[in-house]
Parts: structure tokens; C-alpha cells; sequence
């Protein structure tokens, strides 16, 4: 079955969203690793489990209107997790 014309177009939409997200992680992880080498440097822990916290009140004061609280968290838990992953 061929995909209407609309369905293809909101994909290509996505599709374009999608490297745009990756591209930013890319930064995100660099900047980790940065972080991750100061820390290490200055012998401090890798999870900071209060800035995990001040990030997500942020988001969620900003974003709850457009995604639930559980979104969010599920979201940013797994880039938490990566981030802390790529810091050691």
C-alpha cells in the first residue's frame, strides 16, 4: 500500500528533526567528556543527582503543557545515563 503524500511529508519532516536531535547529542556527549576529564581532574563524582533535578523542574516547568512529566523524565533519564557513561 502506497503512504499518502501527507504521511510522507510529515516523515521527511521528521526524518529532518531526527538529525537535528543526533547532531545536538553529539555536542552534548563532547561536552560530557569535557566535563567528565575537569571532574576527574579535580577527583569529583560523575553523577550530580541535584543537577539532574534543577534540569528536569526546568523542562518540566517549561514542556508539560506539550509532554507528561513521565515523558520528560523517561526522555532525559536516558540522556543523563549517557551522559554520565560517557564522562568515565
Amino acid at each position: 500500500m502506497k503512504m499518502p503524500t501527507e504521511i510522507n511529508e510529515k516523515r521527511s519532516q521528521i526524518d529532518k528533526i531526527d538529525i537535528k536531535l543526533m547532531d545536538l547529542l553529539v555536542k552534548r556527549m563532547k561536552l560530557s567528556r569535557q566535563i567528565g576529564n575537569i571532574k576527574k581532574n579535580l577527583n569529583i563524582g560523575y553523577k550530580d543527582v541535584e543537577r539532574e533535578k534543577l534540569i528536569l523542574r526546568n523542562l518540566k516547568e517549561r514542556y508539560l503543557e506539550h509532554l507528561s512529566d513521565d515523558e520528560i523524565t523517561s526522555f532525559f533519564k536516558t540522556i543523563f545515563d549517557l551522559s554520565i557513561k560517557n564522562q568515565k
